[in-house]
């Protein structure tokens, strides 16, 4: 009896520790493109002017390593504010992050999705929903 138990708890720790990774893994949207970090931060910046979106700068971390380049997309704003200004820090007007990894830049984002996990409400559900095709174009775009 004493094994079943080790075994079903291992099992499910196992089980467990699989769907903890998934769904962190589905939280970022990540694209990975040969172009030069200095490239894409310049496509990014070029992306957000164009659609109007606002472009807050770009700063590097750890030792140059990382780029962190800060946009806002107004429209995904004016869905969530009405709620209360405080959800200005949900916005995804966060970082988008620009590195070398395996050779190649990656650039990653979090899924606007999180803004629903972080406070569930109706306006941060629409917000997300609008926000998702607008970030997975702006990356698609500018890693072509």
């Amino acid at each position: 009896m004493r094994q079943v138990i080790i075994v079903a708890s291992a099992l499910l720790f196992a089980m467990t520790t699989v769907m903890t990774t998934e769904a962190s893994d589905d939280i970022f949207l990540i694209r990975t493109t040969p172009k030069s970090p200095d490239a894409m931060v310049l496509a990014i910046k070029d992306y957000t002017e164009k659609n109007k979106w606002q472009y807050l700068g770009e700063i590097k971390v750890k030792k140059g390593e990382v780029r962190l380049v800060k946009i806002c997309i107004p429209e995904v704003g004016r869905l969530i504010w009405p709620v209360g200004l405080q959800l200005s820090a949900l916005l995804p007007c966060g970082n988008v992050g620009v590195y070398l990894k395996d050779g190649a830049t990656e650039i990653s984002v979090l899924h606007p999705r999180y803004m629903q996990l972080l406070y569930p409400h109706p306006a941060t559900e629409r917000a997300s929903i609008v926000a998702q095709p607008l970030l997975t174009d702006m990356l698609d775009a500018v890693t072509r």
